[in-house]
């Protein structure tokens, strides 16, 4: 194979910040350095092409319903980092979205290319049309066979993620318009009821390959009739050089003051994510320690601010400093690597994680962890060595495993230095999408066999 060309369909991309969405923007960026480099050579290859398909939702509401968008004039709309983008509107924010003839006439152009391309799910879409994105634009450029008018080059794969969301149906339509392999990174969180339905199981069981982030998440693809040899385990990765290489805690110290020691949360401030949990404890570390600061980070929910804001008028010892993204840069922001440099204790006791891409960015910094005692985060951390897990909601345990670490700065600094060993040694971006690429290579190989067989026939 001499050259590669790829699509990439995320659900939403940058500015949206979530794990699924960065693995591939990061994938991706990785791939075109790979393209300049002797890496090329090593993977048999003289050219590779990427291209990024992907909503215009910010936020997870914009995907089926009144949510942020990114703006048509905004810098990164069409570009980023190198990566060409080509960012469909979601039908839900369209002013034509009212017109019951053209919503109907949408989706039968959605079941007949469904019945086209995937029959078996013609008559079980409404699950997926309801967690949206509904793209109209990319529905009709199927449907009238004009859809590779928006790309540079004829594909020979798509990757999407992620779980549970139309682009997956989406990406399994574009592979079979083209008669090229699909891969999808589900990103599977265990303990959302959204997760649970039978249909997105069965869809999956359509792609070439799928990627997994942990073995437990492997097993539970294996245990709803995934093939293993569909399935392959691939670690999330990290930029550990970019929250090491300059100092940037004087910058965080600056705007916010915090007290010490810092413990940081980093995701969306909501149940399943454990930021209300750590809410709950404030009073208790309030009457326990004379000086503390916890720092959240992320989008916000309505239960979170209700909740704050009656905690600081409450609270004398621990200072709470809450920041939202529009208040950052993107994922390197010098003020939240700053953070992650000052921070003493990384807590995120979240049940509804598939990898937990921000424990590698604590661990980057040398920094230890604590995680809810779910089955992917119990792979992902080596408990009462680089971190600890506690029961997900329970005050008791996340008060203990606190308590634990702020008492003993000795164990902090132990556990810290065993997570950066860890991510140094497994998290490494560009081996991850070196060995990303070979599974393409592979998997397009086989497709190609399959095709020729077929022909035979």
């Amino acid at each position: 194979m001499k050259k590669l060309n790829i699509l990439l369909f995320p659900t939403r991309f940058y500015p949206a910040i979530s794990g699924g969405d960065f693995l591939l923007e990061r994938l991706g960026r990785e791939f075109l350095r790979i393209s300049k480099r002797s890496d090329l050579e090593r993977l048999n290859l003289q050219e590779m092409n990427v291209k990024v398909l992907t909503s215009n939702a910010i936020d997870f509401g914009a995907l089926r319903g009144n949510g942020r968008i990114i703006d048509t004039k905004h810098r990164y709309f069409s570009h980023y980092k190198n990566l060409d983008i080509y960012r469909y509107k979601s039908y839900h924010n369209s002013k034509n979205n009212s017109n019951r003839t053209q919503k109907q006439n949408l989706f039968e152009k959605l079941g007949y290319l469904t019945n086209l391309y995937v029959p078996e799910f013609a008559s079980d879409l409404n699950p997926l049309i309801e967690n949206g994105p509904i793209l109209s634009e990319l529905i009709d450029d199927l449907y009238f066979k004009r859809f590779e008018k928006k790309l540079p080059f004829i594909p020979q794969i798509i990757h999407c993620t992620y779980f549970p969301y139309l682009n997956i149906l989406y990406s399994l339509l574009i592979a079979r318009y083209f008669e090229i392999p699909a891969c999808i990174t589900p990103f599977l969180h265990f303990a959302n009821i959204r997760y649970q339905n039978e249909v997105f199981y069965s869809i999956l069981q359509e792609f070439d390959l799928i990627f997994a982030c942990t073995n437990y998440e492997k097993q539970v693809l294996l245990s709803h009739g995934i093939k293993e040899k569909q399935i392959v385990v691939m670690p999330m990765g990290v930029d550990a050089q970019r929250f090491n290489q300059e100092n940037y805690q004087e910058i965080f110290l600056k705007v916010y003051n915090p007290q010490k020691p810092l413990i940081l949360f980093c995701g969306y401030k909501n149940f399943e994510k454990g930021a209300l949990t750590l809410l709950k404890i404030i009073p208790y570390l309030d009457k326990k320690y004379k000086k503390c600061s916890i720092v959240f980070i992320g989008p916000s929910t309505t239960a979170f601010n209700y909740e704050m804001t009656n905690l600081k008028k409450i609270i004398k010892n621990v200072q709470i400093i809450n920041i939202s993204p529009e208040n950052l840069a993107g994922m390197y922001d010098k003020k939240k690597i700053g953070v992650f440099q000052l921070a003493d204790i990384y807590c995120m006791p979240s049940r509804s994680d598939a990898y937990g891409i921000a424990f590698l960015e604590a661990w980057a910094t040398g920094t230890p962890v604590i995680a809810a005692k779910i089955p992917a985060m119990q792979e992902v951390v080596n408990e009462k060595k680089d971190g600890l897990l506690v029961e997900f909601d329970s005050i008791e345990e996340l008060i203990q495993a606190i308590s634990t670490l702020i008492e003993n700065p000795s164990l902090r600094t132990e556990m810290g230095i065993a997570g950066q060993k860890k991510v140094l040694k497994n998290n490494n971006w560009t081996e991850i999408a070196v060995k990303t690429l070979q599974n393409y290579q592979e998997i397009i190989e086989n497709h190609k066999k399959i095709k020729f067989r077929r022909k035979l026939k």
